[in-house]
């Protein structure tokens, strides 16, 4: 107890530095990407539906059938159910800086496969779409930011009391 105070002690009185700022940016872009690539599909599948689902006889022209909209909104949220066990099962093994390359660049090759999806039929397109944001949210970015960023403030914290 008296070791946690000290510590609260310290970072009541420490002089905002660089690295808070730093802290600040790498949780902040962390949360932002991962709210981008798991929230942004909602707005996305009202262009899709007025893009591949258009139909002036019908009473909603241009809406998702429900069971596609559920499954576009939906399939990120079990890749990132299945992505953060799997990558927290590699970064123990691999190292979490090392798995968080990787996962960067899932991210990015999936973000960019996503904007490209193609097809021949409606059905198609949506199904190539939900493969690729399964895999979209199987990333798991933002839980292996905050890890890098618990050890980077730990480390920093640590290194400040000492002096």
């Amino acid at each position: 107890m008296a070791n946690q105070l000290g510590v609260l002690n310290a970072l009541d009185t420490a002089k905002t530095q660089w690295y808070h700022f730093t802290a600040i940016v790498i949780a902040g872009m962390g949360f932002f990407t991962d709210a981008y690539d798991l929230f942004s599909i909602s707005l996305i599948t009202k262009l899709l539906g007025c893009i591949y689902y258009f139909d002036a006889l019908s009473e909603k022209p241009g809406t998702l059938p429900h069971r596609i909209a559920a499954a576009v909104n939906g399939v990120a949220f079990c890749g990132t159910l299945a992505g953060q066990l799997f990558f927290g099962w590699l970064g123990e093994k691999l190292g979490r800086k090392r798995v968080y390359r990787l996962t960067l660049m899932l991210m990015v090759i999936c973000f960019i496969a996503s904007e490209l999806s193609f097809g021949k039929s409606l059905d198609g397109v949506m199904a190539i779409l939900c493969f690729i944001r399964f895999w979209l949210g199987f990333h798991m970015l933002q839980s292996l930011q905050f890890i890098l960023l618990h050890k980077f403030v730990d480390n920093h914290l640590i290194l400040s009391l000492r002096t």
